[in-house]
């Protein structure tokens, strides 16, 4: 099925929830931009962390993923149209969009990795690096033999090294895998899709992140009538973001109240109340289908692998530079933080044309062959 069923803007939301993951990486290393104590506890505990929530990020990805994989098969209403499915071809699309760019990541972060792990990370006036960041490739003694098993993305190790933020991606590729079964149950019913979501998440383990996707897929099967309902009616919109954004920043204002699951789930439904409040704000829309929005959200998926090895390899470097030139810590800081997405932007921007378009390719003519 080849319908045109691609919409901009939620290519902008994720590469805006990307950019939150990179600024989270980024506080977790080096701090906040200021050391005050109602400065830090503004930024930490409200839901103005809303710019470096890489955990509610997480969430809004798998949202995002269950809408636009679904999307094209609710065109003419709620029932999905299956009838130019091709299993072959979209498996083969999937594995090629996913595994071609994360292992040319891979080696480029394995090449990294053996050129910088037996070097001490520099420190600063920001302050010596966080452990977390400093010790993530340094701590760790990887042959290459360690390095291929970890290129094995759909069966990933229990520690990942050289890009420790891919346990998501093999989430992401299970998960969108069992989107023809989902496709196939709701077709039947809706109560058929939900007793089998249920059960795969409380019998078998699955990912909670399964109820994510799940969300995806209803919001896809009813999108036109959400988004025609809501375009009219601006205080519904208003309402539904203000609670979207208060449930998907509850990571870092629950203060211990909510176990993990709990707080996945939280973040997962403020992520859906805020794609709900997209598609009906005509305004959102237009501001996240300009020129930087949409590039960001086309290179997501490279910045999301990228910016560790940035971080770790030359963001070190980079605040070297700066110090002499950017005296005070804040000034320091907010240097650090932006050459560092640019930079990753930068490498994204590469990989999306020699990794990610390559690989859709391969993977369509492979599909359609």
């Amino acid at each position: 099925m080849h319908e045109h069923t691609h919409i901009g803007y939620l290519d902008s939301i994720r590469g805006l929830a990307a950019l939150t993951v990179v600024s989270e990486h980024f506080v977790i290393a080096y701090g906040l931009p200021c050391t005050g104590v109602v400065c830090s506890q503004v930024l930490d505990y409200s839901p103005l962390h809303l710019w470096w929530d890489g955990t509610a990020a997480v969430s809004m990805f798998f949202v995002l993923s269950g809408l636009v994989l679904s999307l094209r098969y609710f065109r003419e209403g709620h029932t999905p149209r299956l009838d130019q499915f091709s299993l072959r071809r979209y498996v083969l699309n999937r594995l090629f969009r996913l595994w071609p760019p994360y292992c040319g990541v891979l080696l480029l972060s394995a090449l990294l990795y053996r050129a910088t792990s037996a070097i001490p990370m520099p420190s600063t006036s920001l302050l010596p690096p966080d452990p977390w960041i400093s010790q993530m490739w340094q701590g760790h003694a990887l042959s290459w033999g360690d390095m291929l098993r970890e290129a094995f993305l759909p069966r990933l190790p229990g520690t990942v090294v050289l890009i420790p933020q891919a346990w998501t991606l093999t989430i992401e590729l299970t998960l969108s895998l069992l989107l023809p079964v989902g496709l196939i149950l709701m077709q039947r019913g809706l109560s058929w899709l939900l007793l089998f979501t249920l059960a795969l998440v409380s019998l078998l383990n699955v990912p909670v992140f399964l109820l994510h996707f799940l969300a995806g897929l209803l919001l896809a099967r009813h999108w036109g009538a959400i988004s025609g309902y809501l375009l009219a009616r601006a205080l519904h919109r208003r309402t539904l973001l203000g609670l979207g954004l208060l449930l998907y920043t509850v990571n870092d204002i629950h203060q211990g109240w909510l176990n993990e699951t709990g707080l996945w789930l939280i973040s997962g439904l403020g992520a859906v109340l805020i794609l709900v409040y997209a598609s009906g704000s005509a305004t959102t829309q237009r501001l996240l289908n300009v020129p930087l929005p949409r590039m960001i959200g086309k290179v997501s998926y490279s910045l999301y692998l990228l910016h560790l090895a940035v971080l770790m390899s030359l963001t070190p470097l980079i605040l070297q530079g700066l110090e002499p030139v950017l005296s005070s810590r804040s000034g320091l800081w907010l240097g650090g933080w932006l050459l560092t997405i640019g930079c990753s932007l930068a490498l994204a921007r590469l990989s999306y044309r020699y990794l990610e378009k390559p690989g859709m390719a391969a993977g369509r003519y492979l599909g359609d062959g």
